[in-house]
């Protein structure tokens, strides 16, 4: 197929689509519930400046960079860092999501956390299994008043996904 026909066209459009709606969908209903633990994201960030840095190194020698300046390596290695980065939080968040774990289910107070540009409405819980304050989005219930929450959790040895949270006066 030529690269400049109709067909091809529409084949990428829909596969740029799909991905797009792939990315919204998985962030809404997989990176929302999914809370890493301490342990686990400093283990990726080593393996990413690693892979990142053997990465840099092959693609210098391969001679994608032409120019002698250091400033040009530095670039290539952020750059690379940072797409290493990005894939390597997709794929361990989805890899938490996925694999079984402990369910287990608590009691505890929160506070009202309202919605931003970045972040979602819902309740902040200080989580035992994870040491540290956890935002689960959108519970059931009247979230809106601080009071308690139930808390419905399944935890592996990467963090934690919280499956269900019901708020009560």
């Amino acid at each position: 197929m030529k690269k400049y026909s109709y067909p091809y066209l529409f084949g990428v459009m829909i596969l740029l689509l799909v991905l797009v709606f792939g990315g919204v969908v998985w962030h809404r209903e997989v990176y929302r519930v999914t809370f890493l633990n301490r342990t686990a994201v400093r283990y990726m960030l080593v393996a990413v400046l690693v892979v990142a840095l053997v990465t840099s190194g092959y693609l210098i020698r391969r001679g994608v960079i032409k120019s002698k300046k250091l400033v040009d390596y530095i670039k290539l290695f952020g750059g690379v860092s940072f797409v290493m980065a990005f894939v390597a939080i997709m794929a361990l968040v989805a890899i938490t999501y996925c694999l079984p774990g402990e369910a287990s289910s608590y009691t505890t107070s929160y506070t009202y956390a309202a919605s931003s540009r970045n972040s979602c409405a819902g309740a902040n819980v200080d989580d035992a299994g994870l040491n540290w304050n956890i935002r689960v989005c959108s519970p059931a219930g009247n979230f809106e008043f601080n009071n308690k929450i139930y808390v419905e959790k399944r935890s592996n040895a990467l963090g934690i996904v919280v499956t269900y949270a019901h708020t009560y006066p």
